[in-house]
């Protein structure tokens, strides 16, 4: 099963049209190899090899296609308005999902020859010729409708009448239709290493060290020592256990062995100290997943450490994980996006302290006597990817929100999921050291009011969004993926997650999400959100270039100017709170004191939740509460 949808062509194809398909990875291929949808041309015979279909209808269709849409209770007439507007599609009442069928295209004018009567109750949207005396196109004419699946297995049947032989409208409207037809694909498998991880997170010896690891952390306390001299026989035997479970597990990993020989000493010598503040170091230097980028590549992690965004205390935790690393993410990291440092994975199995909201493995987390350099960060695809994915359908469901079919898709698929992240990941996390910056690059390590925070990683959010519109042209699959994910993500996730105390992730969210909304890009009108989806990149990319002139005017302002200069931008478009200090520009601040006395001023919630975002966060909470620990 291939990750995009693979289409069998009945009739011929304009070039633009199919190469705008192959661009966004859709696969052209022959009937015996099962496609998954089959899109017929007007005046062509179907195949009906296909799942899906895609019916491009013309004025005069073909008796074999005339009895397929008769089937699905859609009847073509010949009597087309000529060239006209069409509105936005409108989900019928009885619709089960709700699907934007003209997303990438704004009102597009086309040529209709013919148009189509709808007689059956198994259509789902519709789009119709837009008049000027109906804003919503509700009464006009259908053009295109979107036919479910049948219970003998047949369909989903996009039908459309419009003509889609040329112009950037027409490309995207057959893009969408065929994603649309290719709802009910299976869902991709895993690849084919992972599906062997189950003799690992089974085998005796992993399961008795998740066992003993998480008796082990019962009895350390918040800095990973046991001072309880009466627990220490009992840790003893817990350390032994772990070391021998460890080495037997060292044939399944055998390029950690040197590493996991290095563990085993390290416990060995935490334990003849007396269990005191434990030290990894030794260890910690050998352990170099960054050398070895292999997709499905596992590795065995055990060290004293906390988890970013779980547990702050310095316990043991073992991890199984494996590395992914599909091949478009290998060229563009060495080929666009070097990124030498950064390691994709995702979890196998894991203790307590990744059974939390925890993503990252961080060496800097880990118990040590003195600080290395650091030569790599692990990022968990998989959890990002699945809580992106239940976060973000709740969100749309509760918002209304018609989906892109392609962005349908992405909240369905596990595994295309996954690897839109890693390509994200790769390009956010080299851009922290890339770029005009006024500071240190690890600013995270300076005491500063967190609204800084939220514009630095917002930047390389949308770095990241901007490469994404420039690798769609390229012809790079994931690339459309992408953009749905910082989108989504960023506006949907980040603000209703963690709390309110300078919460720097959820304010950028906030700020994209108004930025957007007051460039009437995304509407929310009649209780029902809306993307003019055309308009969404230019949009995204200019708040990015907001922020970029930010820094790079900075580079020559002293630092209290550069706070305020960037205050301003965010106030700009976000409402403080009625008791902000801050709002009241440097008359009310001490700007002759201490950068410290600023930061003091900040208040932790400076700008609050909208209403919008605050019914938001009421209906989907619990949901965004469930994605604790989540792996798929």
């Amino acid at each position: 099963m291939t990750l995009f949808p693979t289409v069998l062509l009945t009739g011929a194809l304009p070039d633009a049209s199919r190469a705008h398909l192959e661009r966004h990875g859709i696969v052209l291929v022959d009937a015996h190899e099962h496609p998954d949808v089959e899109v017929v041309t007007a005046g062509a015979t179907p195949v009906r090899g296909a799942r899906g279909t895609v019916v491009l209808t013309g004025a005069h269709p073909s008796p074999e296609v005339t009895a397929l849409l008769a089937a699905h209770g859609v009847t073509v007439q010949d009597a087309g308005p000529g060239r006209v507007t069409l509105g936005r599609p409108v989900p019928l009442p009885s619709a089960a999902v709700d699907l934007d069928l003209l997303a990438w295209t704004s009102s597009p004018v086309l040529d209709v020859p013919a148009t189509l009567v709808l007689d059956g109750e198994g259509v789902s949207a519709v789009a119709r010729v837009l008049r000027d005396t109906d804003a919503e196109g509700a009464t006009g004419p259908v053009v295109v409708a979107l036919c479910d699946a049948t219970a003998e297995g047949t369909g989903p049947v996009v039908v459309v009448s419009a003509d889609l032989d040329e112009g950037p409208a027409a490309v995207e409207m057959l893009l969408d239709a065929v994603h649309a037809a290719a709802a009910d694909r299976p869902l991709t498998a895993e690849p084919a290493a992972a599906a062997h991880a189950s003799d690992l997170v089974q085998h005796p010896a992993w399961l008795r060290l998740r066992a003993d690891v998480g008796a082990l952390r019962a009895l350390q306390v918040k800095d990973g020592s046991i001072p309880d001299t009466d627990a220490h026989p009992e840790a003893r035997r817990l350390a032994a256990a772990i070391a021998g479970a460890v080495s037997t597990l060292v044939p399944f990993v055998p390029h950690d062995e040197d590493y996991l020989a290095a563990v085993t000493k390290d416990l060995a010598r935490w334990v003849d100290d007396g269990f005191g503040v434990p030290d990894f170091l030794d260890s910690l230097v050998l352990f170099h997943p960054e050398r070895l980028r292999v997709d499905g590549l596992r590795h065995l992690v055990l060290f004293p450490m906390y988890t970013q965004n779980g547990s702050t205390d310095r316990r043991f935790e073992a991890v199984l994980l494996e590395v992914r690393w599909p091949e478009i993410v290998a060229h563009l990291e060495a080929t666009r996006f070097s990124n030498r440092m950064f390691v994709p994975v995702r979890f196998l199995d894991f203790t307590a302290g990744y059974d939390t909201n925890s993503a990252v493995l961080f060496p800097e987390t880990v118990a040590v006597r003195e600080v290395p350099v650091f030569t790599w960060g692990a990022i968990f695809a998989d959890r990002e990817a699945a809580r992106f994915r239940r976060v973000v359908r709740a969100a749309a469901e509760t918002t209304r929100l018609a989906l892109p079919p392609d962005a349908a898709r992405l909240l369905d698929d596990q595994r295309l999921a996954e690897e839109t992240f890693v390509l994200w990941d790769l390009v956010h996390d080299r851009t922290h050291m890339r770029g005009d910056l006024p500071f240190d690059p690890f600013m995270i390590k300076q005491r500063m009011p967190y609204f800084l925070y939220s514009l630095e990683e917002l930047r390389c959010d949308l770095t990241a969004f901007r490469h994404a519109v420039a690798l769609e042209r390229d012809g790079v699959p994931h690339a459309r993926y992408v953009q749905y994910a910082v989108l989504f993500d960023r506006i949907f996730r980040f603000p209703v997650t963690g709390t309110r105390v300078r919460n720097y992730d959820g304010l950028g969210g906030q700020l994209l999400f108004a930025w957007l909304h007051q460039h009437h890009v995304l509407d929310w009108t009649d209780s029902r959100l809306t993307v003019d989806w055309p308009r969404v990149p230019d949009a995204v990319i200019a708040l990015g270039e907001q922020i970029e002139q930010l820094y790079w005017r900075s580079i020559d302002r002293p630092k209290t100017a550069h706070w305020l200069a960037a205050y301003d931008l965010v106030s700009a478009t976000l409402t403080p709170h009625p008791a902000s200090v801050w709002a009241g520009g440097k008359a009310a601040l001490p700007v002759d004191g201490l950068p410290k006395d600023l930061t003091d001023a900040m208040l932790p919630d400076e700008f609050p939740l909208s209403m919008f975002y605050e019914a938001l966060a009421r209906k989907i909470g619990d949901v965004v509460a469930s994605t604790s620990g989540i792996t798929a």
